[in-house]
């Protein structure tokens, strides 16, 4: 073991296209496969891991700061203290995250962000190099199996591999994950059509997909209409028909809010409703539903016009990029 005195990775958030809610293991695995399309955004967290002054001792800082713990089980920050553990990092360390977005509760897929970026810094600070693969599976295995939080499997995919990807998962739980290529210019395109407003609503994912678990039996068309929508967006995606794209994420967003009655409520419809008659050809809450972002495909030519409608919704600054780059390592020494 070859530990580093400091290392940072960088994890994007996701941004979810079509077919969000088909990998769930409560659908894929009796229905499957479960398909989605999903990229990396040019926004993330940051978790930094550096040498502690106690070397008995462990200090977690995110939105509180767990200070002289002495052992891996009084941390309670579920995904830090397992991935530590999976890892067999007993003290001797701090870990502290920094994100560059409102990111609990908000559909960005946050918690597995950080799950993956913290796997990625403890291992390069062991001296073990790492792929994107076994990252996922491991924020998985973490957050699935040992933590017992509800979900699906595309966060973890989409931040540590990054791009834009058709993530397919089949009744057995295998993962594929296929690049949708484009060239530069092409991507390009795609970025400057892309619009981001923050509900300012805040909520439990884990609330809304016990709903959504409860009662897939009884919505299967939608489901399986959302993964044929996932597969359409997919081709659309890289032949770049943009107009084709906002048109599936538009009825997808429809059927998804079939779903739950958590996923959407008449704030939500209705800025939704207005960016849509502003300009947008199509969008979607991003993640369970019930707040956060709201994510949209729009012309440049009616942005503005979108902006000055959604006025009171935090339009994101600059819009929104999607990044290459899946987690990676920023800083070690």
């Amino acid at each position: 073991m070859s530990e580093k005195v400091a290392v940072v990775s960088k994890t994007p958030f996701r941004l979810t296209f079509a077919g969000g809610g088909t990998d769930l293991p409560a659908y894929y695995r009796h229905h499957g496969p479960g398909a989605c399309v999903a990229g990396a955004m040019d926004k993330g967290i940051f978790v930094m891991i550096f040498e502690n002054f106690n070397a008995n001792e462990i200090r977690v800082s995110y939105r509180i700061t767990e200070d002289a713990k002495h052992s891996v089980d009084e941390i309670s920050h579920g995904s830090i203290r397992e991935a530590m553990r999976l890892l067999k990092i007993p003290s001797g360390v701090q870990v502290i995250t920094a994100t560059q977005m409102p990111s609990r509760g908000t559909g960005i897929g946050s918690s597995s962000s950080c799950a993956v970026g913290a796997l990625h810094a403890l291992h390069v600070w062991k001296g073990e190099k790492v792929g994107p693969r076994q990252l996922a599976q491991e924020a998985v295995r973490i957050e699935r199996e040992v933590l017992k939080e509800p979900g699906g499997i595309q966060d973890q995919y989409a931040a540590a591999y990054g791009g834009l990807n058709l993530i397919e998962v089949s009744r057995d739980g295998a993962v594929s994950v296929q690049s949708l290529s484009t060239d530069f210019e092409g991507l390009e395109r795609l970025n400057q059509h892309l619009m981001l407003f923050f509900t300012g609503m805040e909520r439990r994912s884990a609330d809304i997909h016990a709903n959504q678990v409860a009662g897939i039996d009884d919505h299967l068309d939608e489901y399986h209409r959302m993964r044929e929508l996932a597969l359409s967006t997919a081709r659309a995606l890289e032949r770049l028909d943009l107009p084709e794209i906002g048109h599936l994420m538009d009825e997808n967003w429809r059927l998804k809010k079939r779903l739950s009655n958590g996923i959407s409520n008449r704030s939500i419809d209705r800025a939704y409703e207005l960016a849509r008659k502003h300009g947008a050809t199509g969008g979607k809450l991003l993640g369970a539903g019930g707040g956060g972002f709201l994510f949209f495909l729009v012309p440049p030519e009616h942005q503005r016009d979108v902006r000055h409608a959604m006025e009171g919704i935090g339009f994101v600054p600059k819009s929104v990029r999607l990044e290459i780059a899946g987690s990676t390592i920023v800083h070690q020494e």
